[in-house]
């Protein structure tokens, strides 16, 4: 909110400074410094057959703060395929209005969450980045990379989850596959998600 007031009053300035005739220039660039985002986000951005996270820690330790990003990494690719999953099921559910559940929603959610925390097979891929803060804490960004393609485990997926009938749902495989995939490349696209 501050900056858009900022923004705002600067673009009053400049007008001011135009209206008036004033040589001028409204804006100062020289002080001015370019964000960027880290090259660890640019490499989870990346398409590919695999998913891909990436997330950062700070800490006043070096290895804590590469280890705090890999599990945050890994919570954050796990969190993308549970909401894949339970999204296209529940989008399928209303479509075919399906309504004879024997779990609860959140039985449903938690079997799938389990599922995920135990077939999740990554890798580091990139070099992680590492920043030294002024208050003395480290910042380590690290990129994750599934070890399976996505097909593998959204099939993998896909034969656990209809097995033990926890999807409920009637799904075709390849329709399963198709609409995880689609919903996982939406939410790859999102960086702080």
């Amino acid at each position: 909110m501050k900056k858009l007031m900022l923004l705002a009053a600067m673009m009053m300035t400049a007008t001011v400074f135009v209206s008036c005739g004033s040589k001028k220039a409204a804006v100062d660039t020289a002080g001015r410094v370019r964000r960027t985002v880290d090259p660890t986000y640019q490499l989870a951005q990346k398409e590919g057959k695999n998913l891909r996270a990436a997330s950062s820690a700070t800490s006043s330790l070096e290895d804590v703060a590469l280890e705090n990003a890999e599990n945050a990494a890994v919570a954050l690719l796990a969190g993308r395929i549970q909401s894949a999953i339970i999204g296209v099921r529940d989008r399928y559910n209303k479509t075919n209005q399906i309504d004879n559940r024997g779990l609860t929603e959140q039985e449903v959610q938690n079997h799938v969450k389990t599922y995920i925390s135990q077939v999740l097979s990554y890798k580091v891929i990139g070099e992680p980045s590492i920043y030294d803060n002024p208050d003395k804490t480290i910042t380590a960004y690290v990129c994750i990379e599934l070890t399976q393609t996505t097909d593998k485990l959204l099939d993998d997926a896909y034969n656990r989850l209809t097995q033990d009938e926890i999807l409920q749902t009637d799904f075709d495989r390849q329709k399963f596959i198709e609409e995880n995939k689609e919903e996982l490349k939406k939410l790859q696209g999102k960086l702080g998600l």
